[in-house]
Order: C-alpha cells, then sequence, then structure tokens
C-alpha cells in the first residue's frame, strides 16, 4: 500500500475511529494523587529538590519527551542557557505533563484505544495558562503498513467524543492538537483532562506486525509564571535610563580630579556544573552554569561609568575625610542576565523555566 498523505491519513482516521472509540469502555476514569509542584523561584527549588531532600523521588521521563523538551531546550536556550532573542514560546514556563493510564480497550485486531488522563491539580496560582497543547506522533512506520494515529477528546455525560484537529510539523513529524479552550477557567474541566488515543494499522491485509503500544500523548502547558525571580515573558535585555542628579556628574570638579588608586573591581567567571553540586540527576539542562562574581577595590573617584549610587559617592567621601572606620562602598554586581533551565519535576513530568538575574553582567561600587 503506499505512503498516505498526513491529510488523507487523518480523513481516514476522522471516518474510523469515531465509531470505534465510541465503542471503547466509557468507565468513570479514578482520580489519582495530585502530583507535587515545586516550590520556586530557582533558589527554593534547588534547597527543596537537592538530594537528601524530604519527598524526593526521582520519576522516569520517558525517551519522546525528553527529546521533545530537549529540542524546545536549544531552540530556546544557548549551550550556557541563555535565553535566544530569537526565541518564539512567548512565555517564561513550559510543563510537560505525563498522561495516566487506565484501563480498557487497547489492541482490538487492526485497532488500538488508550484512555488517558492529565492531572493538572496542584498548579501554582501564580502559574497562568496561555495555551496548552496535546503532542503526539501521528503516523508511525510497520514492517508491513503504517499505523496511523489521533486524539479523541473524551465523552463528557451526554457530551459525544470529539476528535481534535492537529496541525502537523513535517520537519520532525510531530502533531499538536490544540486544548486550550478545554482548560481555561470556567469551563468545568482544569483540574483535568481526559482523551482517548485512537490507532489504526493501514497496510497489506494479512500482515503479521507484532502489536506494540505506540508512544503515549503529552500535554504541553505554556504558562506565564508571575513568581517574583521569574523573567517576564520574551523578556528583551532592560535599558537603563541615563541617571539624572548623580553626585558624582554634578560636584564641581570631582571627575576632574587626578591621581588614586586604579580600580580592579571586575567581572570574574565562575564556571560550576550541576554535576559537583549533586544536581545533575533532576537538572537536565545547562550542564553548566557560570554566574560570575564581582570582586576587587573600589576606586576613591566613583566615575560616572560605575553606575555608583549617590550614597556610595557620599559614602566614599565619608571614608576618606571624616571617619576611615566607615568603610569603602563594595565592588558588587550591577547588571544581571537570565538563564533557562530544563529539570525534572518529582511526578516525572518535565519543566521547561527561565529565571531572572542569575548571570552577573556588569559591576558597579555600592
Amino acid at each position: 500500500m503506499a505512503l498516505l498523505h498526513p491529510f488523507t491519513s487523518h480523513l481516514l482516521l476522522l471516518l474510523l475511529a469515531v465509531p470505534i472509540s465510541r465503542a471503547a469502555n466509557q468507565s468513570t476514569l479514578l482520580p489519582g494523587s495530585p502530583p507535587a509542584v515545586p516550590p520556586l523561584p530557582l533558589l527554593q527549588a534547588l534547597q527543596v529538590r537537592a538530594p537528601g531532600s524530604h519527598g524526593w523521588q526521582l520519576g522516569p521521563a520517558g525517551r519522546q519527551p525528553l527529546r521533545y523538551m530537549l529540542n524546545l531546550y536549544r531552540r530556546a536556550a544557548d549551550r550556557e542557557g541563555r535565553p535566544r532573542h530569537s526565541r518564539s514560546l512567548g512565555t517564561n514556563t513550559v510543563r510537560l505533563v505525563q498522561a495516566s493510564f487506565h484501563g480498557g480497550l487497547r489492541w482490538a485486531g487492526r485497532w488500538y484505544v488508550q484512555p488517558l488522563t492529565y492531572r493538572l491539580e496542584g498548579q501554582s496560582k501564580a502559574e497562568h495558562l496561555l495555551r496548552a497543547t496535546v503532542v503526539y506522533l501521528p503516523s508511525l512506520p510497520l514492517a508491513s503498513g503504517r499505523l496511523l494515529c489521533a486524539l479523541e477528546l473524551a465523552a463528557t455525560g451526554e457530551a459525544p467524543g470529539l476528535l481534535l484537529s492537529p496541525a502537523v510539523h513535517p520537519r520532525h513529524s510531530w502533531a499538536e492538537a490544540d486544548v486550550t479552550p478545554y482548560l481555561v477557567p470556567g469551563n468545568g474541566s482544569t483540574e483535568s483532562l481526559e482523551l482517548r488515543h485512537v490507532c489504526v494499522r493501514a497496510g497489506r491485509a494479512g500482515g503479521h506486525d507484532t502489536p506494540v503500544a505506540p508512544s503515549p500523548p503529552f500535554l504541553l502547558l505554556y504558562l506565564n509564571d508571575t513568581q517574583a525571580g521569574l523573567a517576564p515573558p520574551s523578556a528583551e535585555p532592560q535599558r537603563h535610563r541615563r541617571e539624572t542628579g548623580t553626585l558624582a556628574h554634578d560636584l564641581p570638579g570631582y571627575l576632574r580630579e587626578q591621581g588614586g588608586e586604579k580600580s580592579d573591581c571586575s567581572l570574574r567567571p565562575f564556571p560550576v556544573s550541576f554535576a559537583q553540586l549533586g544536581w545533575d540527576h533532576w537538572i537536565i539542562a545547562p550542564h553548566r552554569y557560570n554566574p560570575r562574581y564581582c570582586k576587587g577595590a573600589c576606586p576613591r573617584l566613583l566615575r560616572y561609568d560605575y553606575h555608583a549610587p549617590n550614597h556610595a559617592v557620599v559614602q566614599s567621601f565619608v571614608h576618606q575625610l571624616v571617619d576611615a572606620n566607615v568603610p569603602r562602598p563594595s565592588c558588587v554586581p550591577y547588571r544581571y542576565s537570565p538563564i533557562s533551565v530544563l529539570m525534572i519535576e518529582r511526578d516525572g513530568g518535565i519543566l521547561y523555566k527561565e529565571y531572572e538575574n542569575m548571570i552577573a553582567e556588569s559591576c558597579t561600587c555600592r
């Protein structure tokens, strides 16, 4: 049998899957325990998730979901975890939710039907849903044909099942079905999503392919996490406006004074790997992180390019002219940039999140 065009394949499944899926097991799905959602931002998450922390159990991350999220991460961030300016996620958080499996019809002749439930209990109130999609493989090769798959929204009450229309990505063969309307507040189903994964073997009659369960679809939640310490969606580098009313600029002759020691307050590298910290079993990417730090003595004259606050200028004068016990201003970071982190959650889900103020980019004296 010739290979079917994706649209033709989906149309064939549309005609065949609906009656079969309606005949599938309609048993009520039993709710499970809500997954534990780790506290954020990152430092709190590290404290809770570090080895030996209470309640930590590493859940399995399937190969297909992990491969998908690694590809998403590489498109959104570079090898050092810096978010790319060209990223198009439109949000600072993407959570992959694995399905819970339930009894019911699986393989029956050419047909495969698997009920799925995605649990959403325990989501943080600071996480605002922007978009939700279910990702799956619509077509898989077999020795004597192909396995064609689709997703059906499970019937609820008197409402019949609804076949979801996906957007197919030919380059990497994934299909994404938008389920945002079924998860928005007020729609009555924001704590779980129930679907059926329906597949049919298309090929020569009498084929003897061994029935193998296809990879289960997974749910992607595109969230705007508004907690402090998280980068705003698609954040552009902050532009610092010129300070007005700075003493370093307005004091007569201050910037024309000569002499004084040369400052060595500067940015220093400090690369560290998450394996060194014992966190590499749950932090997937980046493998290394260079937060950098500021070190060195501040000069007696705090020039404009240091962006030092007025208080630091006064403190420097007090140290020199009034009381040497008052310390000089300290060399500290002035501007920061965010990093993107890909991590495994306690329930086996995978989380992409952007954290702001994670890499020091310049230094000041204050």
